[in-house]
């Protein structure tokens, strides 16, 4: 089984130029345990060379650069007659349904695909005599892997990458824009108890799941800036003596990506979430009294911090494993970001429209956003302005409606269901009473 093995903060003084930060040095051992000379020299191209090792890309970008050439690696020793040098476009096939199975959205798939293009150009390039992969039709018959280059243009930069006939069909979600109804909300929260990635969940799992998918909508963070929240920045936005419904302020949000990436957010919450997250808080902290890290969700067999492709793959797999994949199939994590923004936008809306008409939403919507997210193009704004004034139409009678924490708003939707379930005969008065009060005690 090849292997990636990570050299801890290395000597390599001897590079000209030298990344601005403290790093790791990733190599590849092949099935015999014995250093990889050819993945190894190809990271080494990949990276920057001898000379500027690690300063572009970064260090970080190098491991998981490392990590993708490992997985592709290993599923051709796991594959029966395939070797690195026979690979050809039905394997490509084979690869995309393995990657699949780690259950791992389209995006990500591509992502591993094309650094595996990378590799096999990397060695076509230094053995010319090959016949391993083109991206030309002349003589393509030769070849066994063909594939298609292509042009990206994004802020006035172009960069080439290469498709494969093999990623028909993996279709990436990207931003476009698909927030997570309250409806869906309820049935994403109910997800943990109906799901085979926990068949029978304990309390902790129960109160993580919470934590993550109401500090998701409290706060419109990525999964990668979920992960840096703290428990000390829980605890410092608790208040004891606040209602449910009264606000409080949650401060130094990290930003991870856009123009503001670095720098932090201060936004406020319910202080209803924060109770949410302090019952969390408190039960991971007497599991673990000597935890020697300040992060706030962590793994609940030791108690370390989770990483943010865990988090990300750990919701995904919970909803996709539940009983509610099919009604969530077109939501993941990314969909909060959407609804946090959606609804505050909405909320803008209709502060600025009780004074008379807006004619012009757009500058009202990116000011109102950009205060919170740190990020929002003109663009995509567009959009959120219009799920806005269709999300304000439907509770047009019921102005206090957008103005409730998600936290009160989603108990009030379970309550308003329990009792169409009750009246349409599927829940017995029983039934119906218990699972009412369950929610105005937690209320």
């Amino acid at each position: 089984m090849t292997d990636l093995r990570i050299a801890k903060f290395p000597d390599l003084s001897f590079l000209k130029v030298l990344p601005n930060e403290p790093y790791n040095y990733p190599y590849i051992l092949n099935s015999n345990g014995r250093f990889d000379w050819e993945a190894n020299q190809y990271l080494l191209e990949y990276s920057g060379g001898n000379l500027v090792y690690g300063v572009k890309p970064v260090p970080s970008t190098i491991i998981a650069h490392a990590q993708s050439i490992s997985i592709l690696l290993n599923f051709i020793e796991k594959s029966e007659n395939l070797s690195l040098l026979s690979f050809s476009d039905e394997n490509f096939y084979d690869y995309v349904s393995h990657l699949k199975k780690r259950i791992i959205d389209n995006g990500t798939i591509k992502t591993h695909c094309r650094k595996a293009i990378d590799y096999f150009l990397h060695l076509q390039k230094n053995y010319t005599d090959l016949k391993l992969i083109t991206e030309t039709a002349t003589n393509s018959k030769q070849y066994q892997i063909h594939v298609t280059k292509r042009i990206s243009k994004a802020g006035g930069k172009s960069k080439p990458y290469y498709d494969h006939k093999s990623f028909e069909g993996l279709v990436k979600i990207t931003e476009e824009v698909d927030y997570i109804r309250d409806d869906e909300f309820i049935d994403w929260l109910d997800a943990i108890n109906h799901t085979k990635e926990h068949p029978s969940p304990s309390l902790i799992i129960k109160l993580r799941w919470e934590a993550i998918s109401y500090l998701l909508d409290a706060t419109g963070s990525r999964i990668s800036e979920l992960k840096d929240i703290t428990r000390s920045i829980i605890k410092a936005a608790y208040n004891p003596l606040a209602d449910l419904d009264d606000e409080v302020q949650i401060s130094n949000i990290p930003v991870k990506k856009g123009k503001y990436k670095g720098k932090s957010r201060t936004i406020p919450v319910s202080n209803g979430t924060i109770q949410l997250l302090m019952s969390y808080i408190n039960e991971i902290e007497a599991l673990w009294p000597n935890m020697d890290h300040d992060k706030l969700f962590v793994n609940m067999k030791n108690g370390k911090p989770l990483s943010g492709n865990y988090l990300k793959n750990y919701t995904l797999s919970v909803i996709k494993r539940s009983k509610y994949a099919a009604r969530l199939r077109h939501v993941n994590n990314h969909s909060f970001r959407h609804r946090y923004i959606t609804l505050n936008v909405a909320k803008k809306i209709k502060e600025h429209g009780s004074a008379g008409p807006i004619t012009n939403l757009l500058p009202l919507a990116l000011s109102a956003v950009r205060k919170l997210t740190l990020h929002a193009s003109p663009d995509t704004m567009n959009t959120y302005v219009h799920l806005a004034q269709d999300y304000n139409n439907r509770y047009r009678l019921k102005n206090e409606h957008a103005m409730l924490s998600s936290l009160l708003k989603i108990d009030l939707k379970k309550l308003k269901r329990i009792k169409k379930q009750y009246e349409s005969g599927k829940l017995t008065e029983q039934i119906a009473f218990c699972d009412m009060l369950e929610i105005i005690n937690n209320l």
